[in-house]
């Protein structure tokens, strides 16, 4: 184990809670803060819901439900089945365990909790170390313009929807009243390795770079900046599953006028990241990744496909951080290169 790390990482879901796990068993919950996307929260039926949140806190606690991606393992949905018998569309499902979060969440935001210490305490009741943080206290949310239609909220787009419209506009509601949290600026600027993971780049990690200091912070801190794409062109995806977030992933990516490429990917970091991790399939895209003046790395990326592509994921990039220089405690690394 790597001693004295301090790793921010940045993004949820599905895919990067993958990372975030296989990190957590190699450096230690402790040497982790994550910066979770909450600009595709939704209040429903009352309640506020936080999907990427609730995923990373639901893998690290190791009560997700992985063949699902999300929600929690053995549950039941008598709730939402009985809202359909009273006549509703539940187009957005929540199991009944799943429900006690969200209750919970509400109730406490309501007395005047912050997000962040919302988050903080169904870390600490999950029996996590890992700091996990919101993006933003205030409320975002992502919407998107399908064509031939209206602004729709990211969830109804991609779930009810499901991800199927053409889309030609994507924007961020009430990001411009975003405040950077006091404590995601520390940990930036106190971060050994910084970490983009393997989220949409529209729609999960974007949000988070486009709150007020947060893109800034990276830019002064002195950690190197590691991105790992969430994009692999040469492999077909089989997984239903990820199928739809792909398709989801490339509808958002045609509506900024990029191709649902690695490369495309790295061009939206190239300001902020010293290395891109390349998967084996599109290692074709290396010299393109590198034109843009960020160090390509290759390795497995795939990490849905067999549990040991994300321990080795995570080899890669530990493997990375050792070759920069050795963790210390002294303070956080300075920007290096191959």
């Amino acid at each position: 184990m790597i001693r004295a790390m301090s790793v921010v990482c940045l993004g949820g879901g599905v895919g990067a809670t993958r990372l975030w796990r296989a990190l957590a068993s190699e450096i230690g919950q402790d040497s982790i803060t994550i910066v979770v996307n909450t600009a595709d929260d939704l209040w429903h039926y009352g309640l506020r819901v936080c999907p990427d949140l609730d995923t990373v806190i639901y893998g690290l606690s190791n009560r997700q439900d992985t063949e699902r991606g999300w929600g929690l393992r053995d549950e039941s949905f008598a709730a939402m089945e009985t809202l359909a018998d009273l006549g509703q569309d539940i187009w957005f499902n929540l199991g009944d365990r799943d429900l006690a979060t969200h209750l919970l969440r509400t109730e406490l935001l309501r007395q005047g909790a912050s997000l962040s210490e919302v988050a903080a305490h169904l870390a600490v009741v999950n029996r996590l170390t890992v700091r996990i943080l919101p993006m933003c206290d205030e409320e975002v949310g992502t919407e998107i313009h399908e064509t031939r239609g209206e602004w729709t909220p990211f969830q109804e787009f991609h779930v009810k929807h499901r991800a199927e419209p053409e889309v030609d506009d994507v924007r961020y509601a009430g990001i411009e009243d975003a405040v950077t949290p006091a404590a995601v600026l520390s940990a930036i600027e106190s971060a050994s390795l910084i970490i983009l993971g393997p989220s949409s780049p529209i729609a999960s990690v974007m949000p988070i770079l486009s709150v007020d200091r947060t893109r800034a912070a990276i830019q002064a801190s002195g950690a190197p900046v590691v991105a790992i794409t969430p994009i692999v062109s040469g492999t077909p995806l089989i997984d239903p599953g990820e199928a739809h977030r792909a398709r989801c992933r490339e509808r958002l990516m045609g509506a900024r006028g990029l191709e649902h490429s690695a490369v495309a990917a790295a061009a939206l970091y190239a300001d902020l990241i010293d290395y891109f991790v390349l998967d084996e399939a599109d290692e074709k895209e290396f010299a393109q990744v590198e034109a843009l003046g960020v160090r390509a790395i290759v390795a497995p990326t795939l990490t849905h496909v067999h549990p040991t592509v994300t321990k080795d994921l995570v080899g890669a990039i530990v493997s990375l951080s050792r070759q920069l220089t050795s963790f210390t405690s002294a303070g956080p690394l300075l920007r290096a290169r191959w």
